[in-house]
C-alpha cells in the first residue's frame, strides 16, 4: 500500500479478476465453494494487490482478535525482556499479535491494565502477577478466556489457570547446599513483602532447610526495586560481624547486583567478605566483577511455553501439562567463596 491510499478490499480483488465478491470471500477464508484453481488465482492476486483482512471485521465475525495480552511486573528487570521476546516470537509464528503492559509492582495499575486488556478483547492473557493477586482469576472468570501465570502458580484455585515458572524449590536447594559446602552458616535471602511475593515457596523452603540442616536462615524483606534492595542489604551487612549474614541469595540477577553495591557501601568485598548468588543468569552476569554465581533458567522458554499454552487452549488442542516447571541449574562463578575466618 502507498501511504495515505485507501486499503485494498475484497471488492478490489474481485473486480481485478472479474469474479464475485462472495467467491473472493470464500477463497480468502479457506471455505469450500470455489475451485482449487480459482482459489489459487484469488490468493495470488490478493497478495499482489497487498490485500490485508480488516482486523475489526474479522474480530466481529469470529469473536477473536488474534491478539494476546502479556502483563509483567517490572520492565527494569532484564529477565522479563527475554520472557517477552520468547512470547512474542511464538505468537508471531502462530499469527497472533501481542499487547504488553508492566504493572511496576502497583496493584492499581495491574487492575487498570487488565481492564484495558478486557476492553481490547484480547483472546488470552499471560501475567506475572503481583504476589498472589486475585486479579488474574477475576479476569478469567469475567472473560472466560485462557490465562497463564508466569513465575508463579495459583495456590488457591490450582485448576483455574495454567502456569509456567522456574523450579523455585530446586533453586533454593542448589544455592543453599552450595553455600553450606563452602562453610557458610549464616545465610540471608532477599525477598519481597509477603503481599507482593510471587514465589513464597522460596522463603518457605529456605526456612525449612535452615531447620533441617542447622544454619541460620535470615530473610531480608524489601521492595524489589534497586534502591530499596540496596538499602535493605546494606542494613543487614551493618549488623555486628558475629550476626551479619556471610552470604545472600537473591531472586534475580537484577537484585544480586545491588548486593555488590551494598557490600561496597559497607567497605566489604565480594566474595572475600560476603558471597552473593543471583537467579536468571543474565548475559551480563558473567561480566560483573566478580562474575556472578547464579541459578540459570531458560527465560525465553518461559515466554514460549506460556504463548504455546494460550494458543493451544484457544484452538482446543489437548494440553497434557497445564502447569509447567522450567528446570534450573547452578552456574558457579567467582561471587561465592568460603566465609571469612573471623566469622
Amino acid at each position: 500500500m502507498v501511504a495515505g491510499s485507501e486499503p485494498i478490499t475484497q471488492r478490489d480483488v474481485a473486480i481485478s479478476l472479474g469474479v464475485s465478491i462472495s467467491a473472493v470471500s470464500l477463497a480468502l477464508a479457506g471455505r469450500p465453494g470455489v475451485s482449487d484453481q480459482l482459489r489459487e488465482r484469488i490468493l495470488q492476486r490478493a497478495t499482489e494487490l497487498g490485500y490485508r483482512p480488516n482486523a475489526s471485521a474479522v474480530a466481529l465475525r469470529t469473536r477473536r482478535t488474534r491478539v494476546l495480552g502479556l502483563l509483567i511486573r517490572n520492565l527494569r528487570n532484564p529477565h522479563f525482556l527475554d520472557v517477552i521476546d520468547g512470547f512474542d516470537e511464538t505468537c508471531s509464528a502462530a499469527g497472533y499479535d501481542v499487547m504488553v503492559g508492566s504493572s511496576r509492582y502497583d496493584a492499581g495499575r495491574e487492575r487498570q491494565l487488565l481492564d484495558a486488556f478486557q476492553h481490547r478483547a484480547v483472546d488470552g492473557l499471560a501475567i506475572a502477577p503481583i504476589g498472589t493477586s486475585p486479579h488474574a482469576r477475576e479476569w478469567h472468570s469475567v472473560t472466560r478466556r485462557p490465562v497463564v501465570l508466569l513465575d508463579t502458580a495459583d495456590r488457591e484455585r490450582p485448576g483455574l489457570t495454567m502456569s509456567v515458572r522456574s523450579d523455585q524449590e530446586t533453586s533454593v536447594d542448589l544455592a543453599v547446599r552450595h553455600l553450606l559446602g563452602l562453610g557458610h552458616r549464616r545465610l540471608a535471602m532477599v525477598v519481597a513483602p509477603p503481599e507482593k511475593s510471587p514465589d513464597p515457596e522460596r522463603l518457605e523452603r529456605f526456612r525449612r532447610l535452615g531447620a533441617e540442616l542447622g544454619f541460620t536462615a535470615l530473610p531480608v524483606t524489601t521492595e524489589l526495586s534497586a534502591d530499596a534492595a540496596r538499602a535493605a542489604v546494606t542494613a543487614a551487612l551493618r549488623a555486628h560481624p558475629d550476626d551479619r549474614p556471610t552470604a545472600f541469595i537473591t531472586n534475580s540477577d537484577y537484585i544480586a547486583h545491588t548486593a555488590y553495591l551494598s557490600a561496597a557501601d559497607c567497605g566489604l568485598r565480594v566474595p572475600e567478605d560476603v558471597s552473593v548468588i543471583g537467579h536468571d543468569d543474565l548475559p551480563t552476569s558473567p561480566s560483573l566483577s566478580p562474575a556472578l554465581t547464579t541459578l540459570a533458567v531458560d527465560r525465553r522458554a518461559i515466554g514460549c511455553r506460556a504463548a504455546t499454552l494460550l494458543i493451544d487452549a484457544l484452538h482446543s488442542r489437548p494440553i497434557d501439562q497445564p502447569n509447567i516447571v522450567v528446570p534450573v541449574h547452578l552456574e558457579v562463578r567467582s561471587s561465592t567463596a568460603p566465609p571469612p575466618r573471623t566469622t
